[in-house]
């Protein structure tokens, strides 16, 4: 939607005081606005710093093509007698952009950096530097007021009115105004208006009055998002970036054993010039000026969440590629440092030199290492997720609303900190820890039955602090299988069938179940005979199994049945084709 201005002159203390001094007869004076350079095409719905007026930035013509920010011109013509003279007396043009003016208009301590403050400059046909200069910036507001008149300056009103020469055309620019469009969209309008003898827009129908242009006009085209939603990408380009890694999010058991150690975080810009090298800030001849530094890139945090003390996340590096994940020799992304952990769970990206600003672009993340580290086992059940901003970050202005100037507050670019997605993204998994157990043939018959054993091995010779197994206790599932298709589940409980679980129904750690595959048929109401494959699911880690077919009417054992361990299937580590499956 386009943003709606208030129109509040009234309010602001400059224009109180010119009035006093105004002279308030009507002339034939009439302003208006102008872009030179094309108003902003594009802003980020989070910046706090984004110029207006500053034209379309591409790889060829960098933007703004002023110190600080972009362009926004005023243009005046008197309309008069040929050879006659006006003077409105003192005026007041307020130019009103309704969203927080983030700049200082200090001539000594001008920020983003002196000489880039938000100023007037370019004086053509009357107006010059001894009658046009700002006379009040209310930040909060986002209103400009320029003094037309001798005399006048920063928070000083002219004291007598300029003259303006009949049939002539004057302008002036305003420059470096930056603004804070944080949660905004659509077009960002500016309104001019006077307190005194000149009429804003133009009012003739033919002649250089036409020429002034209108009262308001886009100063920004459209206030966007910056980043499109980062994802967890199940496949990845065939980049050597991506050598040893692939998609989906990590993937550790409670035990801290890696079914999966490493993830990829895919960013992509929302539009073509959002990522920036500092150098990409500034127009021909106005380097250093915005922003304020060589070092203010366009950063990108990734923001981590629920990462147990001790986990090691490391090995991590960024890239870019284009939409189409064909790598760029742009750039250069580097990460701050190549690890996270539970203290310091933010990485921040900058770029050390030039990004595309003709297409969009995409940041890649990796870390390639994701293990136990020194956290303490079992791993909680909570997955370590991420979300993404743009940075700096920081506030609008000061709590007395006035620009932030200081190296840490006052950086430029900055942006409000919002996390994206809405919903984090998991990058690591720990899935409860269980073991599959898969026996290829079970049989229940005339005469026969099948035994089944699962084995707790969590206790074991080497102990947790030697490398062997954390303790750990749990149920039983069985999926069954019969050779006609159907199947059913059974999870033990208390009261379930055969030998070696406690009360609740559990392995407990150390411990053996022993059941026939007819008592589990029973318990599960799926008939009286069986002959297909059962898979065992253990809710515990290290299981172990045996099966074995036997007579009924001696007891004796007909065939082994062979009970396989599955390699750990997971969304992130699905099961493979063709599978290794041992003991």
């Amino acid at each position: 939607m386009t943003l709606k201005r208030l129109f509040m002159p009234l309010f602001v203390v400059g224009i109180v005081l010119m009035m006093g001094s105004m002279a308030f007869a009507q002339t034939a004076i009439n302003c208006g606005l102008s872009v030179p350079g094309g108003s902003t095409v594009r802003a980020t719905n989070t910046g706090h710093t984004e110029p207006i007026g500053a034209g379309t930035p591409t790889n060829a013509t960098l933007t703004p093509a002023t110190a600080g920010g972009g362009t926004v011109r005023v243009t005046c013509y008197n309309g008069g007698t040929l050879g006659t003279t006006s003077d409105p007396g003192v005026v007041a043009l307020t130019l009103n952009l309704g969203v927080p003016i983030t700049n200082n208009t200090s001539t000594t301590a001008g920020h983003p950096s002196t000489g880039a403050q938000a100023r007037v400059a370019n004086f053509t046909g009357d107006f010059a530097a001894t009658n046009v200069s700002v006379n009040l910036l209310t930040n909060s507001s986002g209103t400009l007021v320029i003094g037309l008149g001798t005399g006048g300056g920063l928070g000083v009103t002219p004291t007598t009115g300029m003259i303006f020469t009949a049939g002539t055309v004057s302008t002036f620019d305003i420059q470096g105004v930056l603004v804070s469009v944080n949660g905004k969209s659509g077009a960002l309008s500016a309104f001019l208006t006077s307190t005194g003898g000149i009429t804003v827009g133009p009012t003739g129908t033919t002649g250089p009055s036409t020429l002034v242009g209108p009262a308001s006009l886009n100063v920004i085209d459209n206030i966007v998002a910056g980043l499109q939603d980062p994802s967890v990408p199940t496949s990845l380009p065939n980049l050597p970036f991506f050598t040893g890694v692939s998609g989906g999010a990590a993937v550790l058991n409670s035990a801290g054993v890696p079914i999966k150690g490493n993830f990829v975080i895919k960013i992509p810009e929302n539009y073509q010039d959002m990522f920036r090298d500092a150098t990409q800030f500034n127009g021909p001849g106005t380097a250093g000026n915005f922003p304020n530094s060589p070092a203010s890139d366009t950063e990108v945090q990734v923001v981590l969440s629920n990462i147990p003390s001790g986990l090691d996340i490391s090995g991590c590096s960024a890239e870019m590629t284009n939409a189409a994940g064909t790598a760029l020799s742009l750039g250069s992304p580097v990460i701050n440092f190549t690890n996270v952990t539970a203290a310091s769970p933010v990485l921040t990206v900058n770029f050390n030199a030039a990004t595309d600003l003709d297409n969009l672009d995409v940041l890649w993340i990796k870390c390639t290492t994701v293990g136990l580290g020194s956290a303490t086992v079992p791993l909680p059940s909570t997955p370590v997720t991420a979300q993404i901003t743009l940075a700096p970050t920081g506030s609008a202005l000061s709590a007395t609303n006035t620009a932030l100037v200081a190296l840490t507050t006052g950086q430029v670019p900055r942006y409000q900190q919002t996390l994206v997605p809405t919903n984090p993204l998991t990058v690591v998994i720990f899935p409860p820890s269980n073991t599959v157990l898969l026996m290829t043939f079970g049989f229940v018959g005339p005469g026969y039955n099948t035994g089944i054993a699962v084995a707790n091995t969590t206790v074991d010779p080497f102990g947790p602090t030697g490398g062997g197994a954390a303790p750990s206790s749990g149920t039983v599932s069985f999926l069954l299988v019969k050779n006609d298709g159907t199947s059913k589940t059974y999870t033990t409980t208390t009261g379930s069938p055969g030998s070696g679980l406690t009360g609740a129904g559990v392995v407990a750690s150390g411990s053996t179940y022993v059941v026939n595959l007819s008592e589990i048929l029973t318990a599960a109401n799926f008939g009286t005979t069986f002959t297909g494959y059962v898979f065992v699911t253990a809710n515990f880690t290290y299981a172990h199994g045996a099966g074995t077919i036997y007579t009924t009417s001696t007891g004796a054992a007909a065939l082994n049945s062979p009970v396989l361990v599955l390699p750990p299937v997971t969304t992130a580590q699905v099961r493979q084709t063709p599978e290794g499956l041992d003991q």
